[in-house]
């Protein structure tokens, strides 16, 4: 009994030290776990290296170590999808499609957005995470180029100097208008120098006062409806380009015009039409061929669209930064990468001056091609052009994120977030906490 009795408070005493050196321990493991949950920048660290090291050897071909690799990420934290994701896309390459599947659906669970960002599957799902922007840069040639053809339509004013600026031929064709102000000729050649100056108004009463004088002046008609069309009344231009048409059925501006609104509505197979009867009329018709490419663009039908974009580009003359930036585009959507770099590349060459649009469409580029320090370079660029370009913030948090730069990452999803993009809000929200 006596035996017994020591031997228990021998036993007591080894309980109560280890009992305390747990309490001693209990601190350092609440502020792991705290680390963990709280803080993502320091959790991170440590599924950051085994994901890196899983890459690496995915780029070796050695995808069963690198699965070894991913599932330590997974046992660091069991909710952190990226893991899932790369090792779904490993056991992908095995052939091991039933556990690919399972980690797929998983990864999915957590962070609907995991799969497109990393291309499971096909590297262009990537372009479903990224921003894309309104682009005014690919919708209508320059009005400039446009109003070209109307001048060649239009013939020289008699005795006017073959090179001249905008401001002085105003006065000239003013001083003209005020000699012979019935001669309509003159009120059409000023409402084309008042369209390039973006006073529409004024083109649009030099217009009304031509078909004052000639009611059936199909031209003025068409005219009409371009300066219409650029003060964003977009019926009243319908109705003019409608009646020129029906004035003069053999106008190819009139058929190409009509066809930029049936565009515009979103009618593609109208507005296909359309620029083909204006380039039935009119072979040289470039931007017919342009806005058809667009439309063809828009339906999916990515090879007629590069049959007009090579058309374009083999013509005499050095073709404008939107048609290379639109075939680069269309290079894009068909899967051809580096092609559409090359375009994009070239578009970039030949704008007159840095636009922060086309940084970021190459930066989208270089994402695609797993470049991201690359993407992030153009991304940062691009912000440096336009510091309130919320989308070119958001797409270079996504290339931070694949590029294992987690805390700029967020700040750019931030940026964006307060610069009044919502998805970036939910990157925040799926990225940024773990």
């Amino acid at each position: 009994m006596g035996n017994f009795r020591v031997q228990d408070i021998f036993i007591l005493i080894c309980f109560t030290f280890a009992a305390a050196g747990l309490s001693a321990q209990q601190p350092q493991l609440g502020a792991f776990q705290s680390r963990v949950s709280d803080n993502p920048v320091i959790a991170g660290e440590g599924i950051t290296r085994h994901l890196i090291m899983g890459d690496n050897l995915m780029a070796q071909g050695k995808f069963e170590n690198a699965i070894l690799s991913y599932d330590n990420a997974v046992a660091q934290n069991p909710y952190f999808a990226e893991a899932y994701i790369k090792r779904a896309i490993a056991k992908y390459r095995l052939g091991r499609l039933a556990e690919a599947q399972q980690d797929y659906t998983f990864a999915t669970r957590i962070n609907p957005y995991v799969a497109d960002m990393y291309g499971y599957g096909n590297n262009l799902r990537k372009l479903k995470v990224l921003a894309f922007e309104p682009d005014e840069l690919s919708g209508r040639l320059e009005m400039e180029r446009r109003l070209e053809y109307y001048q060649a339509l239009l013939g020289p004013v008699q005795g006017e100097e073959a090179e001249i600026d905008a401001s002085a031929r105003l006065g000239t064709l003013s001083a003209l208008i005020e000699q012979f102000p019935a001669a309509p000729a003159y009120y059409l050649q000023r409402a084309l120098v008042y369209l390039g100056r973006t006073e529409h108004r004024r083109a649009a009463d030099d217009l009304n006062m031509v078909l004052a004088m000639e009611p059936e002046n199909a031209l003025a008609h068409d005219l009409l409806g371009i300066a219409y069309l650029e003060a964003d009344s977009p019926e009243a231009a319908e109705e003019a380009f409608e009646e020129a048409i029906e004035l003069d059925p053999s106008l190819a501006t009139a058929a190409y015009n009509l066809g930029v609104i049936r565009q515009q509505q979103m009618r593609y197979q109208e507005a296909i039409a359309l620029f083909d009867r204006a380039i039935e009329l009119d072979v040289g018709l470039e931007m017919a061929y342009f806005n058809r490419a667009l439309a063809y663009k828009a339906m999916g039908n990515v090879d007629a669209a590069l049959r007009d974009y090579g058309h374009l580009l083999g013509q005499d003359g050095e073709p404008g930064a939107k048609v290379w930036l639109n075939r680069g585009i269309t290079r894009k959507m068909s899967g051809d990468i580096m092609g559409a770099l090359a375009d994009i590349e070239q578009a970039i060459k030949l704008a007159p001056e840095d636009n922060a649009v086309l940084y970021k469409l190459r930066g989208n580029i270089f994402l695609l091609l797993g470049n991201y320090l690359a993407a992030e370079l153009d991304y940062t660029r691009s912000i440096e052009l336009d510091p309130g370009f919320a989308e070119a913030y958001y797409n270079r948090g996504i290339a931070r994120i694949l590029g294992y730069n987690r805390p700029d990452a967020c700040l750019d999803f931030r940026e964006s977030a307060q610069l009044g993009y919502d998805r970036g809000e939910e990157q925040l929200q799926y990225l940024c906490s773990y």
